[in-house]
Parts: structure tokens; sequence; C-alpha cells
């Protein structure tokens, strides 16, 4: 009988050993690291720019170094720029990462910046901004028997698509008057090449310099320059200020010499 006692305690003394072990094994993978989501960095982000649509590729990695399969991991992510605004909200099935493995996909989301635009938030048109991405992570483990839940945040910068804009001083050449314009536009506007800017000058008492408006053309991706050679309205005199007007891509904004 003291034996069997001593069998069933040894026993129980195993199963006890093998649940601590398993517990561990189960737990230890997340604070050691051996199991880890990598968000994107900003030199891995690609944008690219179509219709007042951003396109954004932003690739991760998931890393399980451990001794078990993750299953059904589910990937949710909210992007928003530096004023809060919801740009995208996604949920990603990842599915099973099997033990060992690395598992390296992408972010893939579209935002609209002319709505934003239109919305009154102009923003990441003419000012640089930042990319908050906010991500959870949600997975079992061990056979499914522990659930493991995670946040995760990265932010990557924004250049503004108008980065910069100017007037030189206006100069009369006979009749005509003459101002240079120059205009800086982001790097992710390149491959559009040239569209059409539209410009209009106006005098210090709102008065239109020339109608119609002129349209000439302009070098996205770069910083382009310019001249406004027009036979003026009113008379061919300087006014106190000069108010340009451009409009390229939708977007319209607006400068003043001096």
């Amino acid at each position: 009988m003291a034996i069997r006692t001593r069998f069933l305690q040894i026993g129980i003394a195993l199963v006890n050993i093998a649940i601590i072990a398993l517990v561990f094994t189960s737990i230890w993978p997340f604070p050691s690291g051996e199991f880890k989501v990598d968000l994107p960095n900003a030199n891995d982000v690609t944008w690219s720019y179509a219709d007042g649509n951003v396109h954004v590729i932003a690739p991760y990695t998931i890393h399980n170094g451990w001794i078990y399969d993750v299953d059904d991991l589910v990937i949710d992510y909210t992007v928003t720029n530096m004023s809060g605004t919801p740009l995208v909200h996604n949920s990603i099935q990842v599915g099973t990462v099997p033990a060992g493995h690395v598992t390296v996909s992408q972010l893939d989301f579209t935002f609209n910046i002319t709505r934003l635009y239109n919305e009154g938030q102009l923003g990441m048109v003419f000012k640089d901004d930042s990319l908050h991405f906010d991500v959870s992570v949600s997975c079992f483990y061990t056979m499914k028997l522990i659930k493991f839940e995670a946040s995760y945040e990265a932010d990557v910068p924004w250049d503004a698509l108008i980065r910069a804009y100017g007037v030189s001083p206006p100069r009369v050449s006979g009749s005509s008057i003459a101002i240079d314009y120059y205009i800086e536009t982001s790097h992710i506007l390149a491959p559009l090449g040239s569209v059409p800017v539209t410009l209009s000058a106006y005098d210090s008492n709102g008065q239109p310099l020339f109608n119609p408006p002129i349209v000439q053309t302009l070098q996205l991706g770069v910083n382009s320059t310019g001249t406004l050679t027009f036979l003026p309205t009113v008379p061919s005199t300087i006014p106190s200020f000069v108010e340009v007007h451009f409009q390229v891509l939708g977007y319209e904004f607006v400068t003043r010499w001096p």
C-alpha cells in the first residue's frame, strides 16, 4: 500500500512538472523574443500616388522561433496622421505560423488625400506629417491552449505633396508684366511627370491682373520654376502687392509678393 501511494505521489509530481514545463514553454517565447513582430520602418515603406489616392506598402515580419505553431494569427491595424485623423483600418487573417519559421508579408492599403483636402484637412498636402501605425496581434499558442495578445506602434514620416512655393517681385517690360515662380513637389509625384498648372494673379484691390487664367506645364517630383508673363487688364504698374493662385492636381494654394 505504501509503495502504491509512493508511486502515486511520484506520478502526481511528474504531472505537475509536465504542466509547469508546458506553461513555461508556452509563455517563454513572448518575453524572450522568440515570438515577435517587426513593424515597418521608414526605409522599407513605398508610396505611390494616383488620382488623389496614396497607395502604401509597408512590410512586416513575424518571427516564431519556438517549438509550437502559432495558430489563428490575426493582425488588426489602424493608421492615423499626426492630428489623429483616421486614414485606414484593416484586419489581416494570417492564420498559422509554423514553429521555427519567419513569415514576411506587408500592410497594403490606400487612403484618399484629396478627400482630406476637400474636408479642410490641408496638412498632408502642404506640411510634412507622420503616419502612426497602431497594430494589434492576437493568436493561439501551444496547440491553442494559450491565447496571446499584444499591441505594437510605429511611426513613419510623410513628406508633404506641395513642399514649397513662392514668387519673385514682378518685373515690368514694356506693356507686359513677368513674375517668376517656383514649386517644389514630393518625389512620390515624380512618376506623374508633367501636369498642367493653372495660374491666376490679383492686385492689391483683389482685381484679376489677367483673364482668363494661364495654363502652363509643371514637372512633378522636383523643384520646378517658371515665368508668368501677361498683359495686365489694369494699367501696367506694379501694385502694392500681387497675389498668385496656383491650381495643380486639384489642389489650390496662394502666395503673394511682397
